[in-house]
């Protein structure tokens, strides 16, 4: 799982250098994203045996100061539909977009941010 998400997190680092983290607690830009990573629920059936498929659910928080800094960084992140990441022994899909909610203020804290949520699929198979 983890090989999954720093896949994710090197293919997003090529548009927000610097500024991909794995928890809020290392952020440190005005603009930013955080990526999650778990199993996915969701059922991927193969015809053919001998292979297990993983799915993986990748949550990502785009941040920012202001709306227009989060919605940057969404646009960025959003580039990640269909893109084929690398992971070393598995043959990995296009990552699928799967849903996503619009621009909110989180003022609960000292510095307000707003921040959006994009989750994407990732279907990977092991290789051979």
């Amino acid at each position: 799982m983890r090989a999954h998400r720093n896949a994710v997190i090197a293919e997003l680092e090529s548009r927000l250098p610097g500024a991909v983290f794995t928890s809020y607690g290392a952020a440190n830009k005005s603009r930013y994203a955080v990526v999650f990573i778990g199993r996915s629920a969701k059922p991927r059936t193969r015809f053919t045996g001998g292979q297990w498929r993983d799915v993986f659910t990748v949550t990502i928080h785009s941040v920012g100061a202001s709306e227009e800094e989060c919605l940057w960084v969404e646009e960025r992140v959003s580039q990640l539909t269909g893109k084929k990441l690398t992971v070393t022994g598995r043959t990995v899909w296009p990552v699928e977009y799967i849903t996503g909610q619009p621009p909110s203020l989180d003022d609960d804290g000292t510095k307000p941010l707003w921040f959006t949520v994009s989750q994407f699929d990732i279907i990977s198979d092991p290789v051979g």
